[in-house]
């Protein structure tokens, strides 16, 4: 720290309260924000408010579905296996309706016949062109 009326070498003043009129204020040393940039963190703000709106709000219904009495709970667990039932019980009947043999067969064997046409040629082309 310096003494009490020392001056520095450079012929700063010692204290910033010392300065002329005519001098000018120092610059900013943070430059200012632009208009985009509190824009977007204005946005990001309100995002995040949202997000814990939405938040709050979840935990709202998960401690009502708490409060919610034994005997209740026992029937839409028992709804909720017969739901899950019936959709395996759709998916089974879908799968089978999707993929039939019959449907299947005539794409495969036309793939087959083809494929093998192909390859035959091909080896038919590489024996002439190398031979």
């Amino acid at each position: 720290m310096m003494k009490p009326g020392y001056r520095q070498m450079r012929g700063d003043h010692p204290h910033p309260s010392q300065r002329g009129a005519l001098e000018p204020p120092d610059p900013d040393p943070m430059p200012e924000a632009t208009l985009t940039d509190l824009s977007t963190q204005a946005d990001q703000i309100e995002a995040r408010i949202q997000h814990l709106k939405t938040g709050i709000n979840n935990i709202r219904q998960l401690q009502s579905l708490a409060a919610v009495p034994p005997s209740d709970l026992a029937e839409a667990q028992d709804e909720l296996n017969q739901l899950q039932q019936t959709v395996e019980e759709f998916e089974a009947t879908l799968a089978s309706h999707l993929l039939n043999w019959s449907q299947l067969q005539e794409p495969f064997w036309q793939a087959v016949r083809y494929g093998g046409l192909g390859l035959v040629g091909g080896w038919i082309l590489h024996w002439l062109v190398r031979g």
